[in-house]
């Protein structure tokens, strides 16, 4: 009886998410008659964003849900890393849909934390057949555990599709109510916290069980020093108007607020109730034709965090996409790129200035002491003979890349290319194996790593 009704729900999932899929378009679209008015048109671009993600989302959780179902029978060691390694991808891909949802009012910190377990899990499987290791009972019985969770997680936010059609669900009237979509969350989120814990390092660590907010320090502000603090940050703007929007609470509270500047344009802000820092805000606004450069664009992003406090931040990837530069910057400690340490910011190649930027990343793992011990045993020469003949080698540097589980590598950084693709490889400073292979590819949407 369990075997068919997983069966039934499978198909339901699957029903669901092909007609989100083939009617997302339709219903991104018809969202722009919904909303009338001048000051409604951010809450039209938020809405469309949280939609995309939520689409997106769905469609992942499902791509995990099958993996993980086949890996129950698969027994072939390149079929079971083949199964592994798809769903450590789609993993990563929903918790970037959760993360982008989560600057809504929506604490979706566990839910998240789940997305991670499952990647770090999918790693650790593949890690015991590349080491030719057995893959335990209590491996499977976990891997059976994380199937369930993604089944149930998967199912319950494909039904809110019948809200969005017929009771006129919006995501941006929701935020900061009791509405099905953080409801669905919240209970799947209580059931992921309760998986036991591996015994080994890595995977399923205590690390991720307590974030905590490093670089978040000073003492609490109001609500309103807090609302001050948005015109300080988007001073170009000239802000004319502060609305407070609600209290965002999770592993650190912080004030939620919409504005408007004086050219008329609006967008949205998150301050920090602990000192006062920028956690996000985001602008909307038209874009036409681009006038600045991409180095022009990087130039105002290093600015911009220098200019509000965020110190050594060195910019380690960008991609345009139409008018837009997304800029990735990191802190630099001692010629060292921090990764775990990253401030994300946009900038309109039309106008010259910010017109977005998250630094959750940044403000959970900011805590670097003035001296840190990092043990290097492999030379950047021996690095560069690793990929003699294989790479053409553009840039080698050092760099600590997060790990997952909490954990943290010093790793050679490297950058190269091959019959026209461009790769970043990293290897372990420490034992000069390799962590890390990315891709980089081209798409509708400028750069991505795979």
């Amino acid at each position: 009886m369990e075997k068919t009704n997983t069966g039934r729900k499978k198909i339901v999932i699957v029903a669901i998410v092909c007609a989100l899929l083939a009617a997302a378009a339709i219903t991104l679209g018809v969202l722009l008659g919904v909303y009338v008015g001048k000051s409604e048109d951010a809450r039209v671009d938020a809405e469309n964003s949280y939609r995309s993600d939520y689409f997106k989302l769905l469609d992942s959780l499902l791509d995990i849900e099958t993996n993980l179902s086949k890996m129950k029978v698969a027994s072939t060691q390149a079929m079971q890393t083949e199964l592994m390694l798809n769903t450590a991808i789609n993993a990563e891909l929903a918790g970037q849909c959760l993360n982008s949802l989560s600057q809504g009012d929506y604490h979706l910190e566990a839910t998240i934390k789940f997305c991670n377990q499952v990647q770090d899990f999918s790693k650790y499987i593949i890690k015991k057949i590349d080491y030719e290791e057995p893959i335990t009972d209590e491996d499977y019985e976990l891997l059976d555990n994380l199937h369930s969770v993604t089944l149930e997680l998967g199912t319950k936010l494909g039904s809110m599709q019948e809200n969005m059609q017929i009771d006129g669900y919006y995501f941006v009237e929701a935020i900061g109510e009791e509405d099905p979509f953080a409801d669905i969350v919240d209970d799947v989120a209580e059931d992921a916290i309760k998986y036991p814990t591996l015994i080994y390092d890595g995977p399923f660590s205590d690390g991720l069980d307590d974030p905590t907010p490093h670089a978040l320090k000073g003492e609490d502000v109001s609500q309103e020093q807090a609302a001050e603090k948005v015109s300080e940050y988007l001073s170009e703007y000239e802000v004319t108007g502060v609305e407070f929007v609600s209290v965002c609470t999770g592993y650190f509270d912080s004030y939620l607020f919409e504005f408007t500047t004086e050219e008329g344009k609006s967008g949205s802000a998150q301050i920090s109730k602990k000192g006062g820092h920028l956690v996000m805000f985001d602008l909307y606004e038209e874009m036409i034709m681009p006038t600045y450069g991409t180095e022009e664009g990087v130039a105002v992003a290093e600015r911009y965090c220098q200019a509000h406090g965020y110190d050594n931040m060195k910019a380690v990837w960008s991609t345009v996409s139409e008018s837009e530069l997304f800029v990735n910057l990191c802190y630099e400690y001692d010629g060292i790129i921090m990764y775990p340490d990253m401030i994300k910011i946009k900038v309109s190649l039309q106008t010259g200035k910010v017109i977005g930027f998250e630094a959750l990343e940044y403000i959970y793992n900011h805590n670097r002491e003035d001296e840190v011990d990092y043990s290097v045993t492999v030379t950047e020469e021996e690095v560069r003979a690793l990929y003699d003949g294989k790479l053409d080698i553009r840039n080698v540097r050092l760099a600590v890349i997060p790990v997952g589980g909490g954990t943290e590598k010093l790793c050679y950084e490297v950058y190269g290319v091959f019959d026209d693709y461009k790769y970043f490889v990293y290897v372990d400073a420490e034992k000069g194996v390799e962590l890390q292979v990315m891709q980089v590819i081209d798409s509708d949407d400028g750069e991505l790593l795979m």
